[in-house]
């Protein structure tokens, strides 16, 4: 499947659609909509939409240093619909070349979710090196090294 990267204009529409894609199960969001603003303006946060056709198809929230060129990949999503088709990994090989600079990837995913770690871990390189968090809330911190 082929995708395009574009900055993101509209916040708000982005953090629907974040939101949409991180819903709860129980219908519970995982993020509070008054925090996302703010985490984005602390972490210095680069959002990019993930387009295909030109339609809105997902979104990733990236922290980039430009000094160290370690670069974390804070959130990342795809819209219901695509899933399973290649968008996401497409859209990884294109945040690639989006930040050719980058040494290493970060990034982190909870230890259950198995559709998760299989595209990390088996698509996209990552590997894991940190387990963290408490009872039914554990993560893998993932990274992977460019050169």
């Amino acid at each position: 499947m082929t995708v395009e990267l574009v900055p993101t204009i509209d916040r708000e529409i982005f953090i629907d659609n974040l939101q949409e894609a991180f819903r709860r199960a129980d219908g519970t969001n995982k993020f509070r909509r008054e925090d996302l603003p703010r985490f984005f303006e602390k972490s210095n946060a680069t959002l990019l939409d993930i387009l295909h056709e030109k339609n809105f198809i997902g979104g990733a929230v990236l922290i980039i240093n430009s000094e160290t060129q370690h670069n974390k990949l804070s959130l990342f999503f795809v819209n219901e619909d695509f899933r399973n088709l290649g968008a996401g990994f497409s859209a990884w090989l294109e945040i690639e070349k989006y930040f050719p600079d980058t040494k290493v990837w970060y990034a982190s995913t909870p230890w259950k979710d198995k559709r998760n770690l299989h595209f990390y871990l088996n698509k996209c390189g990552f590997v894991a090196f940190s387990i963290y968090g408490k009872e039914d809330d554990i993560y893998l911190a993932l990274e992977k090294v460019m050169r």
